[in-house]
C-alpha cells in the first residue's frame, strides 16, 4: 500500500492500473501508458528517496530497455580494415560527438574482421547527428545508418511458446511442434492433415511465421518500439550525399 499511497500523492496524474509484489521483495508497477511510464521511470526513484527509500531502484524492462540501447546505436559499413577502431574513436570525438563504444564486427563462421563498424552513443541525439553527416576520417568519407529495431518474437524451442528461452524454460517436457504432445518432433507419426499448433490450435507447425498468434506477437513489439522509442531517435534531415552534386556542386570556375 505504501508504494500506491506515494504515487497518488506525489503522482496524481499518472496511470497505473496494478502493482505487483513478487516473492523477493520486487513491485512491478504497470503503467497504461508512454508518459506514465516515463513519469515514473524519470521521477518516482527521487520520490522514493524523499520518503526514507534511499536504497530502491527503478529498473526497465529488458524489452523496452532494448528498444531504448538500439536508439543509441549506428553502423558504417565498407570500413576499410586498415582503419582501427581507435582511429575512428578520435574522429567522432574530433567533431564533439559522445560516444560509448566502437567496435569492428566480426564474422560469426571465422570470427574474422568485417568492413562493418557498430558504434554507441550515450544518446540518441548524438547518434541521429551522426547518422546525418556520417563518418570523417581524415579524408574518407562513409555513410552510416541507423541500427534496426528488432520485431521478431523469441520462441522457445523447449515449450515453443514466445518470449521464453530454453535455458530458463520452466517446462521439463518438450512439446512437439507437429501436434503439440510432449515428446520430440522427430516422433511424432501424425500426418500433415493432423497437425495441431499449441498456441492457436490452427492445422500448422506451432514454429512458422504465418501463425496468427506470431503475427500477434509480432504486432505488439512493433506497436512497443513505435511507443517507446526515444522521441528523438528519428533523423529529422537526409544524410548528405558525398558523391552528389545536389549536396555538393562543383565550385564555379570564375
Amino acid at each position: 500500500m505504501q508504494v500506491s499511497d506515494l504515487i497518488k500523492k506525489h503522482l496524481k496524474d499518472i496511470r497505473v492500473n496494478d502493482i505487483q509484489l513478487s516473492r523477493t521483495g520486487m513491485f512491478t508497477l504497470y503503467a497504461i501508458d508512454v508518459s506514465s511510464f516515463n513519469r515514473l521511470l524519470n521521477e518516482f526513484t527521487a520520490i522514493l528517496a524523499t520518503n526514507g527509500q534511499t536504497s530502491a531502484k527503478l529498473y526497465v524492462p529488458r524489452s523496452i530497455q532494448g528498444i531504448k540501447d538500439t536508439d543509441k546505436i549506428a553502423f558504417v559499413k565498407r570500413v576499410d580494415l586498415e582503419i582501427p577502431e581507435d582511429r575512428i574513436t578520435v574522429a567522432l570525438k574530433d567533431v564533439g560527438l559522445d560516444i560509448t563504444d566502437v567496435i569492428r564486427l566480426k564474422a560469426k563462421e571465422r570470427n574474422t574482421p568485417t568492413l562493418t563498424i557498430k558504434v554507441t552513443f550515450a544518446d540518441a541525439q548524438n547518434r541521429n547527428t551522426f547518422v546525418q553527416t556520417g563518418l570523417q576520417v581524415d579524408l574518407m568519407h562513409f555513410v552510416a545508418e541507423v541500427a534496426k529495431h528488432n520485431s521478431k518474437s523469441v520462441q522457445c524451442y523447449v515449450c515453443l511458446k514466445y518470449h521464453d528461452v530454453a535455458k530458463y524454460c520452466k517446462t521439463k517436457q518438450q512439446t512437439c511442434a507437429r501436434c503439440g504432445d510432449n515428446y520430440q518432433v522427430d516422433k511424432c507419426k501424425g500426418t500433415a492433415d493432423t497437425w495441431k499448433c499449441c498456441k492457436c490450435k490452427g492445422i500448422h507447425l506451432a514454429t512458422p511465421n504465418e501463425c496468427p498468434i506470431y503475427k500477434e506477437q509480432e504486432k505488439r513489439m512493433l506497436r512497443a518500439v513505435q511507443q517507446y522509442r526515444t522521441s528523438s531517435s528519428q533523423p529529422t534531415a537526409t544524410p548528405y550525399n558525398i558523391n552528389s552534386f545536389a549536396d555538393f556542386p562543383m565550385l564555379s570556375s570564375n
